[in-house]
């Protein structure tokens, strides 16, 4: 009988929650459609720019909205069970709450693990994807190129490499310039740095490079100003950002702009979160449960305000402690877990209330 109960609960929930997330994401691309469409129209996308741009953009959106349309789920699910007194009929028979949501807070515990994996393999791709896909399509004049933490711009008589970029100092690291003279290499400078003056590139601490039929000149340098067809901000647009890469890569990424000293303050915020925003999941189905069942007759608008009230200020708190870690305010994991422990608190409250 239990059993029979369980399947019942999970099918009524999982069928809502299809249709939720289906119904968000094909929401929340018209919001960005409409938001981005000027700029779509004046880079004359065509037809297959739009579905590739929306297509691989859908795990980053299914990563982003997951938590909240599983709560708003769960509220709508077991709203409709209650209004319809089937929670009452259950629990009349002996059946506790607890053990009428047993089976959901189970479930909850995949979905977390479920969506730390998905976020960990399929959305870093996805979204590299996305982003490529954007630089052809909207960037096409471009010459900018990126893989993974390396920047290539290549002119019709030279080309730059660049190792690193900090876009919070706006200095290079690692930067080799080469110039090209009747289809070979005429000369090249490494530079350790590179730093953005007065509308000029600035190399610090160099060797340049001259090719002279089968010999190398060498020349040792402490700086010397070029000049080049791009701006810091050329660099940022196209940097990697933290939805592309999953935790364990990451954490590689920051201990190697690390070494190149980098602060990675704000980057350590977003590592340590990615675990963290998995975890939403889960509290959210602990908060769900004793307020959608708390409330007997509820209007499907009232569940829907609930839901919408309480993941504004979840949201709120995640933006507000984040922005305090990234700014040193606060350590980096407690800023990223602090609002999932309130909340969590929150959940275990009201589900003991419940009982």
């Amino acid at each position: 009988m239990i059993k029979i109960l369980d399947l019942y609960v999970l099918k009524k929930f999982i069928s809502t929650l299809f249709m939720a997330l289906l119904a968000m994401i094909t929401v929340y691309i018209i919001i960005d459609l409409f938001d981005n469409l000027n700029k779509f129209i004046d880079a004359k996308m065509p037809l297959i720019g739009y579905i590739m741009y929306y297509t691989l953009k859908i795990p980053e959106i299914i990563s982003q909205i997951f938590p909240i349309v599983v709560f708003m789920s769960l509220l709508f699910t077991m709203g409709n069970l209650t209004k319809y007194n089937e929670i009452t009929a259950m629990m009349s028979s002996g059946i506790s709450l607890l053990r009428i949501s047993a089976p959901l807070l189970i479930l909850g515990i995949l979905l977390s693990f479920g969506h730390f994996w998905f976020t960990e393999s399929a959305v870093p791709y996805f979204s590299r994807k996305h982003y490529e896909a954007k630089d052809y399509y909207l960037n096409k004049g471009s010459k900018f190129h990126r893989k993974m933490n390396e920047f290539v711009y290549q002119e019709k008589n030279s080309i730059v490499y660049i190792g690193s970029f900090d876009s919070k100092t706006g200095i290079a690291s690692g930067v080799s310039i080469q110039n090209i003279k009747n289809e070979s290499i005429d000369s090249r400078l490494d530079a350790e740095s590179m730093v953005f003056k007065s509308g000029k590139w600035k190399l610090i601490n160099l060797t340049r490079r001259k090719f002279i039929a089968d010999s190398t000149a060498y020349e040792k340098l402490d700086s010397v100003i070029v000049s080049l067809d791009f701006e810091p901000q050329d660099i940022a647009e196209i940097e990697l950002k933290p939805i592309e890469m999953g935790y364990f890569e990451l954490d590689e990424y920051i201990t190697k702009k690390k070494s190149l000293g980098a602060d990675m303050t704000k980057w350590e915020v977003e590592k340590s979160s990615k675990m963290s925003y998995s975890a939403i999941t889960l509290i959210l189905i602990l908060i769900a449960i004793p307020l959608s069942t708390g409330r007997a007759r509820s209007a499907t608008s009232v569940n829907f305000g609930i839901s919408v009230g309480i993941a504004f200020l979840y949201y709120l708190l995640i933006i507000m402690f984040k922005n305090w870690g990234a700014v040193g305010q606060l350590n980096t994991i407690v800023s990223a877990w602090a609002p999932n422990l309130i909340f969590g608190i929150m959940g275990l409250i009201l589900i003991r209330r419940a009982k």
